[in-house]
């Protein structure tokens, strides 16, 4: 094992993760391509095979679970207590599953705001130190991407959208989360690290620009809520354009009539 462990690192470490390449731009496209387009495919087929579809989506998610926790401890040697599933995109990943499984609205609102945030950026940004093809990139792009294709056949095949209600729901939800969590990472101690409360995450990503650790936070949790209102956004500008056509509409029929 440890022979194995080490040829593993000699390999990835010939190819640093750059932000800015190829090989990272192609990887992003094909994950938004298949994200955005796969669930079409679906879109008024029979319950059997939605059934079939959301019982497939929430096993590859569940054990893309397990082999993740096999990856950071056995094959690259981390400490059990960094693999635990109490990361945001965790909480996304069994959120969006739970969702397929039982259909519960809240389970989609949570995955909605903080899988798209948290995923997205994480397929953009990944939080690994080498590029394609190692093991860690691809398990980022991929874990991240079951989580985004979820979320997308919540939304396309099964209509599932939020309401302005929910962004505080949910991030009222979340800050209270917080503060076990803080107490989480300070029982497990270093390198525990859930949330990027305690440090910033490694590598190019979003909170690069951000001051170390514990200030970050005084700027992520105010950039957070933003997110929440931009991912928003695009409902509340169809919501108002609906209302704003329903007079129109209705006049026209009474003109007609």
């Amino acid at each position: 094992m440890n022979l194995s462990n080490e040829s593993l690192k000699v390999t990835v470490m010939d190819n640093p993760f750059e932000l800015i390449s190829t090989s990272h731009f192609i990887s992003v496209a094909v994950c938004i391509l298949f994200i955005v387009f796969f669930p079409r495919l679906f879109v008024g087929k029979h319950e059997v095979l939605l059934g079939q579809l959301k019982l497939t989506l929430v096993l590859l998610i569940l054990s893309f679970q397990i082999i993740d926790f096999y990856k950071v401890v056995y094959l690259f040697g981390e400490p059990w207590k960094t693999a635990l599933p109490l990361h945001l995109c965790d909480f996304s990943a069994l959120s969006i599953a739970g969702y397929l499984m039982t259909g519960n609205k809240h389970l989609f609102n949570f995955a909605f705001f903080w899988g798209i945030a948290g995923a997205g950026m994480a397929i953009l940004t990944p939080n690994a130190v080498y590029a394609f093809p190692s093991i860690d990139y691809l398990a980022n792009q991929y874990g991240h991407t079951l989580i985004l294709l979820g979320i997308s056949v919540a939304m396309i095949v099964f209509n599932e959208r939020p309401y302005a209600k929910d962004i505080f729901i949910i991030f009222g939800f979340t800050t209270l989360i917080l503060i076990p969590l803080y107490l989480i990472n300070y029982l497990l101690e270093a390198p525990a690290n859930y949330w990027y409360l305690l440090e910033k995450p490694y590598g190019n990503n979003i909170m690069t620009p951000l001051p170390e650790a514990p200030y970050h936070m005084l700027y992520l949790y105010p950039i957070a809520f933003l997110f929440f209102l931009a991912l928003y956004a695009p409902y509340y500008f169809k919501d108002k354009m609906t209302t704003s056509l329903e007079p129109k509409i209705s006049g026209q029929s009474t003109s007609a009539s």
